[in-house]
This record gives structure tokens, C-alpha cells and sequence, in this order.
């Protein structure tokens, strides 16, 4: 994801989300959804599923994917 620490993918997606929010007219496409289950996650990092997963229940986003 172009990210060399640990901490700044989690940082990247957040804002991405944070985004998102602000927005309320965006839907957000994600092809390969799986591959993301454990993508930024290094040793004490969260990963995008952990991230996403508390907007995409609030309905605070909404996401499709390929």
C-alpha cells in the first residue's frame, strides 16, 4: 500500500474512511475485498478489515466490491 512504517497504513485507510464520512456521497469500491483481511497488519498493527468494519456496521459508509 506505498506505506514503510508501522502505523501508517492504518493512518492512510483512516483517513480514506474519514473522508468517506464527510462526503456521504461516495461509495467505495474495493476489488479482491479478501485480500484486505490482513493487509497493514504487522506485529502490534491493526488491519483493514479491523478498520473498516465498525463504519461499514454503523452504515457510516458503504462499500461494494469486484
Amino acid at each position: 500500500a506505498g506505506t514503510k512504517y508501522r502505523g501508517e497504513f492504518e493512518e492512510r485507510l483512516k483517513k480514506i474512511i474519514d473522508e468517506i464520512r464527510s462526503s456521504r456521497e461516495v461509495v467505495l469500491f474495493i476489488d479482491e475485498l479478501h485480500t484486505l483481511v490482513h493487509a497493514g497488519a504487522a506485529e502490534g498493527a491493526i488491519d483493514a478489515a479491523t478498520i473498516l468494519n465498525p463504519a461499514l456496521a454503523r452504515g457510516e459508509i458503504q462499500c461494494i466490491r469486484g
